[in-house]
């Protein structure tokens, strides 16, 4: 604390002993100093940016949005890098504040739902809701597939129509526009099309036309009579789909040759469907129905009854009359009746066969590899010790490495494809060659003076201002060593006579005074403002030096 206390002291005396003017000019430099040191520690060395959302990719919408908000809200110092956008470091809670006032902030799942539902009254129609929610789902989806990669921004348009009578029919269709970054492939159509028909029960997914504002290409629209949109082939879609099937199976397998090309030619049948039907019959009949029927019968003929009537055969009026007559000996006749039923039919085999359609006829592969790759082959097979000068490889023994290589990658590619007839060549159907590859030019490292200048131009602010701190200490150091120097203003006279002056002469050389006493000699030499005064002081600073400086003065005046 002594010293403290001391530096205190000797800071608060030496600024009293300033002029005015340095007096100002002192405390300007104090302040801008605090300030220097303060900008350091707020934005850093290293800049004073940071990207908005921790870097999060915003899309071209978004950013529209995005930078409306921040011209609405007067904040000007936002640039675009990229997908990104980097503010000024330690605003970052204002630039979001202007966001949400905005309403710019970027949309995430469900948010657009919350917001319909979050609006719902009471006192809305039914109707009023339907459409809320109608809107709300048609933006979830577009933020769904402008989520997907390639894609910067989507819409999505939904409508129905129900046509009334006997049986009601609804129509559905639905029109999906996308901002993509290139060309948008079969998956990504496939994709956004079970996206949009899932959301929507009952839509068909060829009701759905999605076109590419990128490219001015439209999938899909008319349906044709093979079931696919009139601007699309069937047999196109087909062909695309195995040869990218079985070029990325024969990329991976030769994955291990860098720079490697594939080409895959596949040739379908023409037929949507072939169904045939045969059937063949058996010469030898078949026996499916057989029967027998056989039956005997007896025929007896009347006898001699006498004369008819009723008074003949015994019946006189209401009298009853026994029915129970024995038959007379007439004639008989005995029939014996038989028959047999038997039904064949001819053996058949009925067969019923039905192909899969646009299946493959013919696949032909392509493979370029580089001669870099026989190269590289033939430096692992010969190593050169360290030390000793590369050797160039030999023609020879490249051109077998070369035949080698070839011969291996038909074989591989060779039981990847569908089997075909041999002749003379084993693999008439896989062509492989070589191709001169390229040396890559590495990129130019960039220079110390373009490091430097970017460096200064991304930073320069601040080493301007820790110049300017630098400078500020400088002129102030300069300024307190001259306030130092100067000799202390003499203080007005009390009488217009002069009092003496005391003074100290020098000992003899052979006598070595104290340290103290020497310091308070020299300090007598100098001209001061009176005696009174200078020996206030010395008594202050140092007792024992001005009682031995008392005594020898005393000794020599008497």
């Amino acid at each position: 604390m002594d010293f403290i206390n001391k530096a205190w002291l000797q800071l608060a005396e030496l600024f009293r002993s300033m002029s005015v003017g340095a007096r100002v000019a002192t405390a300007a430099l104090l302040a801008l100093v605090v300030m220097s040191f303060v900008y350091l520690f707020q934005y850093q060395v290293t800049g004073g940016d940071e990207f908005l959302l921790n870097g999060r990719p915003f899309s071209t919408s978004e950013l529209k949005e995005i930078e409306a908000a921040f011209a609405k809200a007067g904040l000007g110092q936002s640039t675009v890098v990229g997908n990104c956008i980097r503010i000024p470091r330690g605003q970052k809670e204002v630039y979001l504040a202007a966001l949400a006032d905005g309403n710019a902030l970027p949309a995430d799942f469900h948010n657009y739902f919350d917001q319909a539902t979050t609006g719902d009254s009471p006192f809305a129609s039914k109707q009023s809701l339907d459409l809320k929610r109608w809107n709300a789902k048609q933006k979830e989806l577009a933020l769904i597939i402008g989520k997907m990669h390639g894609i910067e921004s989507a819409t999505v348009q939904y409508d129905e129509e129900v046509k009334r009578g006997l049986v009601q029919e609804k129509r559905q269709t639905a029109m999906v526009a996308v901002q993509s970054a290139g060309r948008l492939d079969e998956d990504q159509i496939r994709s956004i099309r079970n996206i949009v028909a899932s959301a929507y029960a009952g839509l068909d997914r060829r009701q759905i036309t999605i076109t590419d504002l990128a490219t001015n290409q439209t999938h899909g629209g008319a349906i044709g009579p093979d079931g696919v949109p009139e601007d699309e082939s069937l047999y196109a879609s087909h062909k695309q789909k195995y040869e990218r099937s079985w070029q990325e199976k024969i990329s991976q397998q030769l994955s291990m040759i860098p720079g490697v090309v594939v080409g895959v030619n596949v040739e379908l049948s023409p037929e949507i469907e072939h169904t045939s039907d045969l059937l063949k019959l058996d010469p030898k009949p078949v026996t499916v129905l057989a029967g027998e029927y056989s039956k005997d019968s007896t025929i007896q003929g009347p006898g001699n009854g006498g004369r008819p009537g009723a008074q003949s055969n015994g019946v006189h009026g209401n009298t009853p009359v026994n029915l129970n007559l024995t038959a007379s000996n007439g004639p008989q006749s005995q029939t014996t009746e038989s028959r047999s039923n038997t039904h064949n039919v001819p053996g058949f085999e009925h067969q019923v066969q039905r192909n899969a359609a646009l299946v493959p006829t013919r696949v032909t592969a392509s493979i370029e590899v580089p001669a870099s790759y026989y190269v590289s082959i033939w430096k692992q097979r010969n190593s050169q010790p360290e030390g000793q000068p590369p050797k160039k490889p030999d023609p020879a023994e490249l051109a077998t490495i070369e035949t080698e290589t070839k011969n291996r990658i038909k074989e591989t590619v060779h039981n990847l494809l569908p089997r075909v007839i041999q002749g003379t060549d084993p693999w008439p159907h896989i062509n492989v060659q070589t191709y001169t590859d390229m040396p890559i030019v590495a990129a130019a490292a960039p220079t110390v003076a373009k490091t430097a200048t970017t460096w200064l131009a991304g930073n320069w602010q601040t080493l301007a201002l820790v110049g300017l701190g630098l400078a500020s200490l400088a002129m102030l150091r300069g300024m307190v060593r001259q306030a130092a120097g100067l000799p202390p203003a003499a203080p007005a006279a009390v009488s217009e006579e002069p009092r003496p002056r005391l003074t100290i002469h020098e000992p003899p050389a052979a006598e070595e005074d104290p340290e103290p006493s020497r310091a308070l000699k020299r300090r007598f030499t100098a001209t001061g403002p009176d005696l009174k005064t200078e020996l206030q002081e010395i008594v202050k600073e140092n007792p024992d030096a001005a009682a031995t400086i008392l005594r020898a003065w005393i000794g020599e005046a008497v």
